[in-house]
């Protein structure tokens, strides 16, 4: 297990400035720190790369890739713009070398990441609505206006170009992680095992079956973080997958208002949100605002959280179609109450582990290194024009806990899958901040 004791350090927010470069050589530029720089334009990208998810339709694995790409482009465009770092390509096995700036230029690193975001997002969706890359599009010439505004024009177009550099090496090797060759790939769906997955509606085709053959960020493999079940299946009624089944049933049939709001509120479907990674990219998004972070610090946040969430889906979904669990529906349905329906739509793949619950802890594991224990309201249901719900948490770990939980008010997860899903979910957080040092903690 990749769990570790760790001391929170608050002081991130405030001293990561006072820390000595330990990584590799910078070219030496001129221009305003990151960290004297606000995080307005990062946001404004982040805030279009959750619209886009959401008016594209993506599948969550789908989202959670663009958001881990999306988060690194933010932290590599102003890396150079952030004294002691340590190199993000130095650190991920197999990402090339990307280009460095001209010595000696000065460089507005609000405008690199400007063009490096409106490229490799352009680049990172296969098949884009044409108000996708007009919403890009708009977005970019919008940000140039303004840093226009109060930045030399050939600083910031020297600034535009050296992003759009960069964007195309990550675009380069975005183009090498495997999604290519699962994109559209015909599957054929296992048949004839007890307790094995069977598709809970008609005609839909299991998701994304081949997710976990990518190349994760950061994991050595994707079963590297592997919790596996621990209760067999059974169709006894003394057994224990019985009694789990019959939780969700009873649970299920007995839901008060709050039970009901609280599985609405993460339900987090593909075409209706931004899907669940989506959800805590809201969450991010927030915290810019609420916490005043400036650009290093969110560059840093957007990336850290970003792998996150990438390798959480591919851990998630290589495990899911391995494991390859019948739905609670189904086992209810066959063994316990014919006519039974859960709250939420039962979604279209397997059921170990939950998704939901990985990815959550995942991102609160993360966040709450990065800023410790921070109570907030999450306001991602308003912003995003979906049913309007707003909740308050003491912490990210509580709002984690519930996101899990969530599933099983819905009807979606046995309880095994929603409390192994979080132990999955804080060791990939674990790697993650285990594996990768973007600013020196000295």
């Amino acid at each position: 297990m990749w769990r570790l004791h760790r001391i929170v350090t608050l002081s991130f927010l405030v001293v990561c400035l006072a820390t000595s470069f330990t990584g590799a050589a910078q070219a030496q530029t001129l221009g305003t720190p990151a960290a004297n720089e606000n995080a307005n334009s990062a946001l404004a990208w982040m805030e279009l790369t959750y619209r886009l998810v959401q008016n594209q339709k993506l599948s969550p694995p789908m989202a959670a890739r663009i958001y881990a790409y999306a988060g690194m482009t933010v932290y590599v465009a102003v890396e150079h713009g952030i004294p002691a770092i340590a190199p993000l390509e130095n650190q991920i096995k197999g990402m090339p070398a990307l280009p460095a700036p001209e010595d000696g230029q000065t460089y507005d690193w609000p405008s690199v990441a400007n063009g490096a975001l409106a490229r490799v997002l352009a680049g990172l969706f296969m098949t884009p609505l044409d108000g996708t890359l007009k919403a890009i599009h708009n977005l970019r010439a919008q940000l140039v206006t303004q840093r226009e505004q109060t930045i030399h024009q050939d600083v910031v177009d020297r600034s535009l170009a050296y992003g759009e550099s960069l964007a195309d090496g990550l675009l380069t090797w975005e183009a090498d992680d495997g999604y290519q060759d699962i994109y559209d790939k015909p599957y054929e769906l296992p048949t004839g095992t007890l307790g094995g997955y069977v598709p809970t509606k008609q005609g839909v085709k299991p998701m994304e079956p081949y997710w976990g053959q990518l190349r994760p960020f950061v994991m050595p493999d994707a079963s590297a973080c592997d919790v596996a079940p621990n209760m067999p299946f059974s169709t006894d009624p003394q057994s224990a997958f019985y009694a789990q089944a019959l939780e969700v049933k009873n649970v299920g049939d007995h839901l008060t208002d709050e039970q009901k709001t609280i599985a609405r509120f993460w339900a987090d479907g593909s075409g209706v949100s931004g899907t669940p990674a989506g959800h805590w990219l809201s969450i991010e998004n927030q915290m810019v605002t609420q916490l005043h972070l400036n650009l290093q610090q969110a560059a840093t946040m957007y990336a850290l959280v970003g792998m996150a969430f990438g390798d959480s889906f591919i851990s998630t979904w290589s495990l899911k179609y391995r494991v390859m669990l019948l739905r609670p529906v189904t086992y209810i349905d066959n063994y316990i109450d014919a006519n039974w329906q859960s709250y939420v739509a039962t979604p279209p793949f397997p059921e170990y582990p939950s998704g939901h619950s990985t990815v959550s802890a995942a991102a609160a594991d993360v966040l709450t290194h990065l800023f410790g224990v921070v109570a907030f309201t999450d306001m991602t249901h308003i912003q995003y024009d979906q049913e309007p719900i707003v909740r308050s948490f003491t912490s990210f770990e509580a709002a984690a806990s519930e996101a899990a939980m969530s599933r099983l008010y819905g009807g979606i997860h046995y309880r095994e899958a929603i409390e192994n899903g979080m132990a999955q979910g804080r060791d990939i957080g674990d790697l993650v901040l285990d594996k990768i040092e973007l600013v020196s903690e000295q």
